[in-house]
């Protein structure tokens, strides 16, 4: 059987990698000046694939560059931070155990490393009394490393609005705003899912972080970059796909990059040697079912005014906020919708988009339209 040639739930880069051509020029540009950049984009739009797939192209061109990818998704304390920040930077500035050791011992004195007997993979514990004596080593470690090793560090930071979790956040965030504005040979990618929480984070005129760098918005991909990669794609494993088919599964999912992988995935799965209308309606079936039971406990959890509140963005409503629509959909006030509508954002489900309000999840839209409109 040929390998499927589509590939979702996970970093995508090379073959599988769908264009983002002129967010890949944009990075490419700021990591050769060192400009700080910030991604902001809703869930599965591609950051982390966008980012991986950048420094990949990058450093097959250009020489004296680290990349250091880290990710604040399971991190819960600034301790952690901390330990896991310069662990990071060690572990990709060095080639071997030996040299993170040396590394470890030479700038970072009197710091404890252990070695994963099952992985070999070496990691810092910096205790709380170490943290608290050497903040400023920690953090200035990327540029400390771009000095002694004469090359230039991109330090690339995922979900980080989860900083934000952290007790005293924003003393921490004033403290790496402080050290990392001076740094000359280091540049900073930060990138995270949660638009509210970023946004609060670069744009709040009196917060640390505010023109931190540039900011770029991800925004979905044009639909003839995506029907071009998937007919490709289809034909390159000697299966046919029509434009218009092709053209109705990018419109289902909205052109989202994620669920284009998959959807795309599960028709390949279904198709013989040509997509038929059948074919297309069963592979959208099961990407509904695949993704039912990620949302059912929402869904089975909404309030009435949740389901109300949904129903009307299902059909449209521009208004949310006028006497007219709050008593059609029995909404219960404008205050109300203000709270149903941060809930929803804030669990990924809605963004704002060119002044609308809109699904950011094309299949949680789907799911919704069948439990919640007239069939």
């Amino acid at each position: 059987m040929k390998q499927v040639p589509f590939k979702f739930g996970e970093v995508v880069t090379g073959e599988h990698f769908t264009n983002r051509e002129d967010e890949i020029n944009k990075l490419r540009s700021n990591f050769i000046s060192l400009q700080n950049t910030i991604i902001i984009s809703p869930r599965r739009y591609g950051k982390s694939s966008l980012v991986k797939e950048a420094a990949e192209r990058f450093v097959q061109k250009e020489k004296g560059y680290f990349f250091c990818f880290f990710d604040l998704m399971y991190i819960y304390s600034e301790e952690e931070f901390y330990n896991q920040f310069a662990t990071k930077i060690l572990k990709a500035t060095s080639n071997k155990v030996e040299e993170f050791l040396q590394l470890a011992k030479n700038v970072l004195k009197g710091t404890r490393v252990t070695i994963n007997t099952g992985t070999g993979e070496p990691a810092l514990e910096l205790g709380v009394n170490y943290i608290k004596d050497n903040i400023d080593t920690i953090l200035n470690l990327p540029q400390i490393i771009a000095g002694k090793k004469k090359k230039k560090v991109i330090i690339c930071i995922d979900e980080f609005q989860n900083i934000s979790r952290f007790k005293q956040h924003e003393k921490l965030q004033g403290r790496l705003r402080s050290i990392w504005q001076h740094h000359k040979n280091v540049g900073y990618l930060l990138y995270g899912s949660k638009q509210t929480m970023m946004i609060e984070i670069f744009h709040k005129t009196n917060g640390p972080f505010y023109k931190f760098g540039e900011t770029i918005y991800l925004n979905r991909i044009h639909k003839d970059r995506l029907r071009e990669y998937v007919q490709q794609a289809f034909h390159s494993t000697g299966k046919e796909i029509s434009g218009e088919i092709c053209n109705r599964i990018i419109d289902t999912i909205e052109n989202h990059p994620y669920y284009l992988q998959q959807f795309a995935r599960n028709t390949w799965l279904i198709s013989e040697e040509k997509v038929t209308e059948a074919d297309f309606i069963e592979a959208k079936r099961s990407l509904i079912s695949e993704n039912l039971n990620f949302y059912n406990e929402l869904l089975d959890n909404l309030t009435n005014y949740q389901v109300n509140f949904l129903r009307a963005l299902l059909n449209k409503e521009e208004q949310l906020y006028s006497s007219e629509v709050i008593y059609s959909y029995k909404l219960g006030s404008s205050a109300n919708i203000r709270r149903m509508y941060i809930a929803f954002v804030n669990k990924g489900i809605i963004i704002k988009e060119g002044g609308k309000i809109i699904f950011a999840d094309p299949v949680f839209k789907l799911i919704a339209e069948q439990r919640f409109l007239p069939q």
